[in-house]
């Protein structure tokens, strides 16, 4: 058997009935006992330190977050000048053949849309620069020659949009289908043991940021190819929601996949609509800024398909997962939340604009939301709703207090995944400059780490994580700050230890890495 007692803590359980001890005891795995006496070896001294279970990010894209370690990162860029230093940066230091995928701008940070001039620093080489929100890229004209695209008609018709200069021809600018059907796969993919190796980064990235486990959204071929060779070398609990959502489903092999403490498929993920940020979110009325445009519905939404699909996937004892943004998108959402009855149910997915007439329908409702969104989508959202629709940007208090079950996460890689930018947006109320963008909407720091521990441990259907109760996985992490009475608005706490299953994973004072 082995052993390891937690002394000397501050730690919150998350269990309402015992929120707090001072010890904990963790043998082969689970926890034993809380505040048992015990003075055998090895022994984690906390120092008086907060701590808390193992946080779990609700929605993340793990695959692709470890891939985007080593793309070139723009969500620094606040300038054309940063932007272009950055593309530079990244093409001298990839091979001549290789593509360039970059990820991570948006207007708001640099002061405008960028247009094809921008990526001239590439030359010919194919280069991708993907929007924070992954619904739409710029590219340059060596993707542009190697792309079959459709024409207006066609490409509206499936819910995307191809931008276009004076003269009709497309100007780089890919938006939703556009992107998703023609550019996608014409990316080359990396080898596959460059793939494997990325989601190993992925999970060692996770655990430094006091992540155990996440609940990731990833196609079967990427479950089966990248991810499920590599779940004994992971080190981090995987809840798998399957993308792959054309009808008829195939769903049967599922039954066939290995379930266990480390790695389980929990459900299917369908869109609704886009995001703020490309003004495909669907409204149910028009963007302030874009007279007579609602947003977009797409996929099984466009074609009125969504109550199939999610009748198949509970036939399989699966949750659905559905991406939600607009306001509309959400009321649709809840109409798929509603008609859940037996045990597999409907997560909404982002949940970012909600009318006022819809937040009593949030109640016993599942939603899975990024915090950071709202900060880092406040301003954008501003320009596109206008000041008499902005209350409708994610008034976490209210959906609170109308009785909505959080499950908090970050979406990586579309942001980072550490955790605590996102606690700060929800407790807070502030945007990511710091500016108070509705702080009254700002939740209890309790509330917040619920989300992002008992309440993303039902996204992932897991009892025996997201609590530091007897049998419960031992999962926890050691905090610099008490998070729960911190000045979230003035300091930032930091992880000191990450522990999985009984194991010390991460100690930054013992150079102990994942």
């Amino acid at each position: 058997m082995t052993t390891l007692h937690v002394t000397n803590a501050k730690i919150w359980t998350g269990d309402p009935a015992r929120p707090f001890a001072s010890s904990l005891t963790i043998d082969d795995g689970r926890i034993t006992g809380l505040d048992t006496p015990h003075s055998n070896e090895p022994l984690l001294d906390c120092g008086g330190d907060f701590v808390t279970p193992g946080l779990i990010d609700a929605h993340m894209h793990l695959a692709l977050g470890g891939e985007s370690l080593s793309q070139t990162d723009l969500s620094g860029a606040t300038s054309r000048e940063a932007f272009e230093s950055l593309l530079a940066e990244g093409h001298r230091r990839l091979d001549p053949d290789q593509w360039l995928i970059a990820n991570g701008w948006s207007e708001s940070a640099i002061g405008g849309t960028p247009d094809q001039s921008w990526l001239d620093a590439c030359g010919d080489r194919p280069t991708v620069c993907w929007r924070m929100d992954l619904h739409a890229a710029l590219v340059n004209r060596a993707v542009i020659d190697r792309l079959d695209l459709p024409d207006d008609q066609t490409i509206t018709e499936l819910g995307g949009r191809i931008g276009r200069d004076a003269d009709g021809r497309p100007d780089g600018e890919l938006v939703e289908q556009a992107a998703w059907r023609y550019l996608v796969p014409a990316i080359p993919e990396a080898p596959i043991q460059a793939r494997r190796d990325a989601l190993l980064a992925a999970t060692s990235h996770c655990l430094k940021h006091g992540l155990t486990a996440v609940r990731t959204m990833e196609y079967r071929e990427v479950l089966q190819d990248v991810i499920e060779p590599m779940r004994d070398r992971m080190m981090l609990r995987c809840a798998i929601v399957l993308l792959d959502r054309t009808l008829p489903l195939d769903l049967e092999w599922i039954s066939s996949f290995r379930k266990d403490e480390q790695m389980q498929i929990v459900g299917c993920k369908s869109f609704i609509d886009g995001t703020i940020g490309s003004r495909t979110a669907r409204l149910h009325e028009p963007w302030e800024d874009r007279p007579g445009d609602r947003g977009e519905l797409v996929e099984l939404a466009r074609e009125q398909q969504l109550h199939a699909w999610q009748k198949d996937v509970h036939r399989h004892d699966l949750d659905t997962a559905v991406h939600a943004i607009g306001d509309e998108a959400v009321s649709i959402a809840l109409q798929l939340h509603e008609a859940s009855t037996g045990a597999a149910r409907c997560a909404i997915e982002h949940a970012e604009l909600i009318r006022e007439e819809d937040l009593p329908r949030v109640a016993g409702a599942l939603l899975s939301m990024q915090p950071l969104h709202r900060a880092t989508d406040a301003r954008d959202a501003l320009i596109g709703l206008g000041p008499d629709r902005i209350s409708s940007l994610a008034p976490l208090r209210r959906m609170l207090e109308a009785g909505a079950c959080f499950a908090f996460g970050s979406d990586w890689p579309v942001v980072t995944c550490d955790p605590r930018p996102g606690m700060k947006a929800a407790i807070t109320g502030e945007d990511e400059h710091g500016d108070p963008i509705m702080p009254h909407e700002g939740i209890p720091a309790e509330a917040a780490l619920h989300g992002w521990t008992s309440g993303a441990a039902m996204a992932c259907r897991r009892r025996d994580i997201g609590q530091l109760q007897p049998q419960s996985c031992g999962d926890l992490v050691r905090w610099s700050h008490d998070l729960l009475h911190m000045d979230w608005s003035q300091d930032t706490p930091r992880v000191h230890t990450t522990v999985l299953g009984g194991k010390v994973v991460y100690d930054v004072e013992e150079g102990i890495e994942p």
